[in-house]
C-alpha cells in the first residue's frame, strides 16, 4: 500500500468532490502526496532521465564549465552544474553527497531568478535541454495551474484565488544525481508554493518525509509524480497547509537520479497571508533562501529547525 494518499489530477481538474477532499486532507496533514492522471508522457520523462544520467557520467572538469562561477543571471546560484559536497541543505549535516544542474524559466529582463543561463549544449548532452525544456512546459502550462486551482478549490476559495500571483512564475528546476551507496540530501524544507519530483524507479525508497510524527520511506509509485507543499504554501494559508520536512538516505547499489520543479510565484509578487498577517514577498523569500543555502550553508527552508 502507498505510504501517501494517491490524487488524481484529472478528477480534481474535473472539480470531482472526493478527490478534492483527498487533496484537502492530503495537503493539511501529510504535506506530500503522489499525483496520477497527470498527462506528463512517460517516454519524455524517461528520455530526460537517461540525459540527465549521461550528463552526470560525464568527466567533472566538463560538468565545472557549467557552475556557479560562469552563470550571468542572478544569484548565480540559481542556475548551472553543482558536484559533490557542493550544497548544504541542513548545517549538521554538512554538504549533501550529490550533483545537480538546474534550469529556469529564461525570461529578459534582470530580474532575479529569470537568467539567462550557460548549460551544456547538444554535443555535450545530446538532447538533455530539449527534454528539459518540453516537460517545463508541460508542468508550468498543464499540469500547475490545475493543481494550483484544485488546492485553492480545497481551501474553499475560488479556484482562482491565487491565480493573480502565478502570471509569470518562478521556477527552479533541477535533475540531480546520487551516487551508489551513498548519496544524501540533508533534513530541510522547500521554501517555494509547491514541488513536482519524479523519482528515477528503483527497487527502494531513498527519499524520507517527516509526517505525523514520524520518518516514512516514501517509494516510487509507476506512473506518479510527487507533489510536495512549500514553506511560501504553508504561510500563505496561515498554517492550515503544511511544509513538510524531507531527506534523502541513497544506499542503494546503482546510482539514482531525480527530476525537481520547485515553483514560486512571480518575483515581484506581495502575498497577503489570508486570514491575515503580514504580506511577503517572493523575492526577498527566495533570495534569503539561497544566501542561507549558498552564502551562510545554513540550510534550505526551515532546516534550521529540524534536528
Amino acid at each position: 500500500m502507498p505510504v501517501l494518499p494517491v490524487i488524481s489530477l484529472a478528477q480534481l481538474a474535473a472539480g470531482e468532490p472526493g478527490a478534492l477532499a483527498q487533496l484537502s486532507a492530503a495537503c493539511k496533514d501529510d504535506g506530500f502526496f503522489y499525483l496520477v492522471d497527470h498527462g506528463l508522457a512517460a517516454a519524455l520523462i524517461q528520455r530526460y532521465l537517461n540525459a540527465a544520467q549521461a550528463f552526470f557520467a560525464l568527466p567533472e572538469p566538463l560538468k565545472q564549465r557549467f557552475g556557479h562561477d560562469y552563470q550571468p543571471g542572478y544569484p548565480h546560484t540559481a542556475r548551472g552544474y553543482v558536484g559533490a559536497y557542493g550544497e548544504t541543505l541542513h548545517p549538521d549535516a554538512g554538504p549533501d553527497n550529490k550533483q545537480h544542474l538546474d534550469w529556469g524559466i529564461d525570461r529578459p529582463g534582470g530580474a532575479p531568478f529569470s537568467g539567462p543561463s550557460l548549460l551544456p549544449g547538444e554535443d555535450l548532452a545530446p538532447g538533455l535541454n530539449a527534454c528539459a525544456y518540453a516537460l517545463q512546459g508541460n508542468v508550468m502550462e498543464q499540469v500547475f495551474p490545475q493543481l494550483r486551482q484544485a488546492i485553492a478549490s480545497a481551501l474553499q476559495l475560488p479556484p482562482q484565488a491565487f491565480d493573480a500571483h502565478f502570471r509569470q512564475p518562478t521556477l527552479i528546476q533541477r535533475a540531480s544525481y546520487y551516487p551508489a551507496g551513498a548519496g544524501t540530501a540533508g533534513k530541510h524544507t522547500d521554501n517555494g508554493f509547491l514541488t513536482l519530483l519524479i523519482q528515477q524507479p528503483l527497487p527502494q525508497p531513498s527519499l524520507r518525509i517527516y509526517s505525523r510524527g514520524q520518518w516514512l520511506d516514501v517509494p516510487c509509485l509507476e506512473g506518479a509524480v510527487l507533489v510536495n507543499l512549500g514553506d511560501m504554501l504553508q504561510r500563505w494559508t496561515n498554517e492550515r497547509l503544511v511544509s513538510t520536512a524531507h531527506q534523502v538516505l541513497h544506499r542503494q547499489p546503482s546510482a539514482r537520479v531525480s527530476l525537481a520543479f520547485f515553483i514560486y510565484p512571480d518575483i515581484d509578487a506581495i502575498i497577503a497571508p489570508i486570514g491575515g498577517g503580514p504580506s511577503f514577498s517572493t523575492a526577498e523569500v527566495m533570495l534569503e533562501n539561497f544566501d542561507s543555502i549558498w552564502v551562510r550553508k545554513q540550510g534550505a527552508g526551515r532546516a534550521r529547525q529540524l534536528v
